[in-house]
């Protein structure tokens, strides 16, 4: 698993039960029940490197987790809002129980209209909707005055020129409708079949009784272009009756130092009187840890973990470049005394923030 956010369905896990993956930190979402037995559930798992960034902020329903992406951290334009999400079947006991898919779509319009102003959306998830590809989910340009009735003042009609494709027919269901409606409304755009990596729309969906395209990924239309490419992933029935689906989305993360770390070092100025106090520092310091830790990288297969690598490296680099510094710092500050140790402990997160390009990969 190397994706930056992965989002479950049909988890079938209890609140019991605890999700892990080294590197990961887990937020999940599980169905009540009065029995033994679990159905759907969702999980999300989020890298622990950018969790600075993300933020739960709704699992009131069962079925949606909603998630901020922060705008200032990965360099977007508005803050990004993800919904995780899972639509039950409308044939299924559950949802004939239940009317759950009622609620879902009404919840998720109002979601929709509460957080598009702050930012741009994204849904993702098996929404079980079945989409004609004749079915439009923008308005054109053209002038049509019938419209001006229902669609709100500062509407903007977007110009998508690129109709959607899907690698088989499928009729619109009632789910489908409704997802299509929320799209003109709220002016979101499907991915699938018309987006860099599946232009052909591609099926998400196999079993005995056929195939489908179940599965979506869902937008503003305002982040398109933030959106790299989307794509469906080989289908492997050990694992799955769905194809899991990917989309690379654009961003350049800002790191922040940890609170602890933001008073900022002194200005130094080099200055010959510190010349021979600072070689000194250098002489009584033990430099063997870090030889030791770069000869480690050598037991790194580059080929699977060259990301990892030049991690560590960059690190590493900030970390002992700071180090020096504070070798000069505490010799501008006691030409006389020199240095006899230094606490690397509190080197490990140098006091820097650094504007990092970064492919974020749901």
């Amino acid at each position: 698993m190397t994706s930056d956010i992965v989002c479950l369905s049909e988890t079938h896990a209890s609140s019991k039960d605890i999700l892990f993956y080294n590197g990961y930190k887990c937020f999940t979402n599980c169905r009540q029940s009065k029995t033994n037995r679990v159905w759907g559930g969702l999980a999300t798992f989020i890298k622990r490197e950018i969790l600075q960034g993300v933020k739960l902020i709704d699992k009131t329903m069962s079925d949606m987790m909603w998630f901020k992406l922060d705008k200032n951290y990965f360099g977007f334009e508005k803050n990004l809002f993800i919904c995780s999400m899972y639509i039950p079947p409308s044939n299924s006991s559950y949802t004939m129980r239940t009317n759950c898919d009622k609620q879902i779509f009404e919840k998720l319009e109002q979601d929709i209209t509460k957080f598009s102003l702050e930012g741009n959306i994204a849904l993702i998830g098996d929404l079980n909707a079945h989409i004609n590809v004749s079915e439009s989910d923008y308005i054109t340009n053209e002038i049509d005055d019938s419209l001006d009735d229902f669609l709100p003042i500062n509407y903007i009609a977007d110009a998508v020129l690129k109709s959607r494709s899907t690698e088989i027919s499928q009729n619109t269901n009632s789910y489908g409708k409704q997802l299509i409606e929320l799209c003109i409304s709220a002016q979101l755009r499907i991915l699938n079949g018309r987006t860099l990596g599946d232009s052909k729309g591609k099926v998400t969906f196999f079993n005995h009784n056929g195939t489908s395209i179940d599965d979506y990924c869902i937008c503003s239309s305002g982040f398109l272009p933030s959106i790299i490419n989307f794509s469906i992933n080989k289908f492997d029935p050990t694992v799955s009756d769905h194809c899991p689906i990917t989309v690379n989305i654009m961003s350049q993360i800002n790191r922040q130092p940890p609170e602890n770390l933001k008073t900022p070092l002194k200005c130094i100025k080099w200055s010959n009187e510190y010349e021979n106090t600072f070689k000194l520092n250098l002489l009584k310091t033990d430099f063997q840890p870090i030889i030791s830790e770069i000869e480690s990288l050598a037991e790194i297969p580059v080929q699977n973990n060259l990301s990892s690598v030049e991690e560590k490296l960059m690190k590493m680099f900030l970390t002992y470049h700071l180090y020096c510094i504070m070798l000069l710092f505490l010799a501008q500050n006691d030409p006389r005394s020199g240095i006899t140790k230094v606490n690397s402990e509190k080197l490990k997160n140098p006091t820097i923030i650094m504007n990092v390009k970064h492919n974020l990969e749901l």
